[in-house]
């Protein structure tokens, strides 16, 4: 099934319709929603530990009134801090069961009573910024105590992952229905902790996902099947990648691509890279053939350019004319994008894509969604960073779940970029190269992680490729 994520609008249209079209009354939504968070928090508190649950006035605070009562019908010991009295029907009515159920509970007053966990359940996607000022207050006395939000940890926008001014870093994250957008972007990313999902039947109410604005890919299951070669095949069959990279002081970059593309099963890898930069090519691999003049692109099945190109001015020019084939354009080949007439992948970082859209790196990573949509005009977008995007014409936008700090060494991107260019050459979609690619090559990185090398070089992400295609094919 496919695991798709809303905004804050979606989160509300969602439970309109669940109560308005099928009939489920508000309460009954808020009392899965409270036992799912009671749940969660009975598995992760020890036992003995107190817990103290943070109610706000609307029917997230109702939610933290429902998970209180259980949390003290499952014997843990549990109390309640009003933020302010509540002000929807649905909250009063669970704040008056708790209550009657013998929940001890007690307004603000400015200081938190003792407990070893906290269930900020102040806010949840109805956050504003800034944050009232009880609110922030409340915020701030958490600190670092051990915290499950509910729905959305109190302060990060469920749209972008933005916080403003102050926001809850909490340990767990227990979602309704569909994740939420800012839960993989921005510092909602990392201000969630380790995600729960409480199915409260959504779907039913929108099985073809028209209020989705993305979906997130499985973290176990690549998003597409990996290549296989037919047993008739021969070395044209799996594509002739062109590799435009390179330059005397970043001659690695080169070699980083051609590696990448050989694990991702090219048939066929050329390097055109100038004359200058052969005395440090010594690490480029045997199977790569190399050019030193611009190449006739009509005999390739696609192009990967840009990698450490630098000012190569032949370069510049031959990427400014018209090609047909497939190609993805990297770091220095990004400000020639959109000049040739293929199917066309580019996969800038957050500064490339502020440059490309005439902006700052900050105003990209406030909205990434919004960024890599307006970049995707006519053609795929890999939006690099935590949580890479792919966004393209006609789908929703994926996130990627492998990779992580892993990722974050120079060249890690110079040998995604060759994964991409030869899942092109070998006849995948732009969409579909882009998505796989960076699965993949994340999924490397994530398996060098787990065997103990948590900071690898460039190069051993390279090295893992070919076991992990292995793998998942």
């Amino acid at each position: 099934m496919r695991t798709l994520l809303t905004d804050a609008a979606g989160a509300r249209e969602l439970d309109r319709r669940l109560i308005t079209q099928i009939g489920v009354p508000g309460l009954s939504l808020m009392e899965l929603a409270g036992r799912g968070v009671a749940d969660v928090v009975a598995r992760v508190a020890k036992r003995g530990e107190r817990v103290i649950v943070l109610c706000g006035p609307g029917n997230n605070g109702g939610d933290g009134w429902v998970a209180a009562r259980w949390l003290r019908a499952l014997g843990v010991a549990v109390e309640v801090v009003v933020a302010m009295p509540p002000a929807t029907p649905d909250c009063a009515a669970m704040a008056r069961c708790a209550a009657q159920s013998g929940v001890p509970s007690a307004p603000w007053s400015g200081a938190l009573p003792p407990g070893e966990w906290v269930v900020d359940a102040l806010l949840g996607t109805g956050a504003r910024s800034p944050l009232p000022r009880e609110f922030a207050a409340l915020v701030r006395a958490i600190g670092a105590r051990p915290t499950v939000a509910v729905d959305l940890p109190t302060g990060v926008s469920a749209d972008t992952g933005g916080v403003s001014d102050l926001a809850v870093t909490a340990a767990h994250t227990v979602t309704f229905g569909r994740f939420k957008l800012g839960m993989f972007a921005g510092e909602g990313r990392w201000r969630c902790g380790v995600l729960h999902r409480v199915d409260l039947g959504q779907e039913a109410v929108d099985p073809e996902g028209s209020l989705a604005r993305a979906e997130l890919g499985a973290a176990d299951c690549p998003p597409v099947a990996v290549p296989r070669r037919p047993n008739s095949a021969h070395k044209r069959t799996s594509g002739h990648l062109l590799v435009v990279a390179g330059s005397v002081e970043m001659a690695g970059a080169a070699v980083l691509a051609c590696r990448g593309a050989l694990a991702a099963g090219a048939g066929l890898v050329t390097a055109w890279v100038p004359a200058t930069a052969l005395p440090r090519l010594g690490g480029l691999p045997p199977e790569v053939m190399v050019v030193f003049e611009p190449p006739d692109p009509a005999r390739f099945s696609a192009i990967a350019a840009g990698p450490g190109l630098g000012r190569t001015p032949d370069a510049a020019s031959w990427l400014q004319s018209p090609t047909r084939c497939p190609s993805v354009f990297d770091a220095d080949a990004l400000p020639f994008a959109g000049s040739g007439s293929g199917d066309q992948v580019i996969t800038p970082h957050s500064g490339e894509a502020a440059r490309m859209l005439g902006t700052t790196a900050a105003t990209v990573d406030a909205d990434r969604f919004a960024s890599a949509c307006a970049l995707a005009s006519g053609r795929t977008v890999v939006l690099k960073g935590p949580a890479t995007l792919v966004a393209s014409p006609g789908h929703l936008p994926w996130v990627n779940p492998t990779g992580g700090p892993a990722l974050a060494t120079g060249g890690s991107g110079d040998v995604l970029t060759g994964v991409i260019g030869a899942l092109l050459a070998r006849g995948l979609s732009p969409f579909d190269a882009a998505r796989l690619g960076v699965w993949l090559h994340g999924a490397a990185a994530d398996g060098l992680a787990a065997s103990g090398s948590p900071e690898p070089t460039a190069s051993q992400i390279a090295d893992a490729l070919p076991s992990t295609f292995a793998r998942f094919r």
